[in-house]
């Protein structure tokens, strides 16, 4: 909970920096919560209005929340791709991993190479004056709302040009908060189905897991997590029948007990809005 907040907060900051900390962890944890008992993207949406109350640029902050959501994304299709001989291997789709393990490295360093290329490049492009001036011209040019209001958009993001340290921590953040994700469902199968099947397997299966539940299928995505973690943890496990989705259950539950007094940032917020007037 602390490190989403705080990698939420690197973006904030460079939006807005009179939100402090503590605020954002508020609306981060509001969230947090409201994203296990409703559907889809309910909590961001929440914590987004909570979090702009009485602050400027709230266009600024509502893309933040985009744009943590696309890093967290971005990092956990990374995680995905370093994992390909791994998943190649569950699959028998190539033995050349196994048996040559030069091609992995060499997987490996064009694969580091092309994102080391991609973080450059994003950062070339923000910092360029000439598409910069591009995109505020073109915002003058055009006088249609929903024409003027993209390029609006797209000139915020700018802003992060000169703070491009704070994405590269917000990375890094999203990539130990995955570990830390598959390392609890690794503790809670060695604990529960006494069996070792691997971090790099939970990691994974947790993250195709959250990818999925992007898709606002049921509350929180209730049953269709348990059901895709017990399918995915089936195959890495070399097809053995396992209680997989008890493992994800538990996980759910110790999450949902800790989301619980989230639900009462609201109320506080309430009461210190009432404060506030008085």
């Amino acid at each position: 909970m602390i490190l989403g907040a705080l990698k939420w907060f690197l973006l904030l900051n460079i939006q807005n920096t009179k939100i402090t900390f503590i605020r954002t962890l508020e609306s981060c944890y509001l969230g947090y919560a409201l994203n296990y008992y409703l559907f889809g993207f309910a909590g961001d949406v929440i914590k987004t209005l909570y979090i702009s109350k009485n602050n400027e640029n709230k266009t600024g902050i509502a893309l933040s929340v985009i744009l943590d959501r696309v890093i967290g994304l971005i990092c956990m299709g990374i995680i995905i791709l370093y994992s390909m001989p791994v998943i190649l291997n569950v699959f028998s789709l190539s033995e050349t991993y196994i048996k040559n393990y030069k091609s992995i490295y060499f997987y490996y360093f064009v694969l580091s190479f092309l994102i080391i290329f991609l973080i450059l490049f994003i950062k070339k492009i923000l910092n360029s004056v000439r598409i910069k001036n591009f995109i505020i011209n073109s915002s003058k040019k055009y006088k249609n709302r929903i024409i003027k209001t993209m390029f609006n958009i797209i000139d915020v993001f700018f802003m992060y040009k000169n703070n491009y340290q704070n994405i590269i921590l917000n990375i890094i953040i999203s990539i130990s908060i995955q570990i830390i994700i598959a390392f609890s469902l690794y503790i809670i199968s060695i604990k529960t189905l006494i069996v070792d099947l691997g971090l790099i397997s939970h990691t994974i299966s947790s993250v195709v897991v959250q990818i999925l539940g992007i898709i606002p299928i049921s509350p929180g995505n209730i049953g269709v997590g348990e059901a895709a973690f017990s399918q995915i943890m089936y195959y890495m496990s070399g097809y053995k029948i396992l209680e997989f989705a008890s493992v994800y259950f538990i996980y759910r539950l110790i999450n949902m007990v800790f989301a619980l007094p989230g639900m009462f940032v609201y109320f506080f917020s309430i009461k210190r809005g009432l404060n506030n007037d008085k």
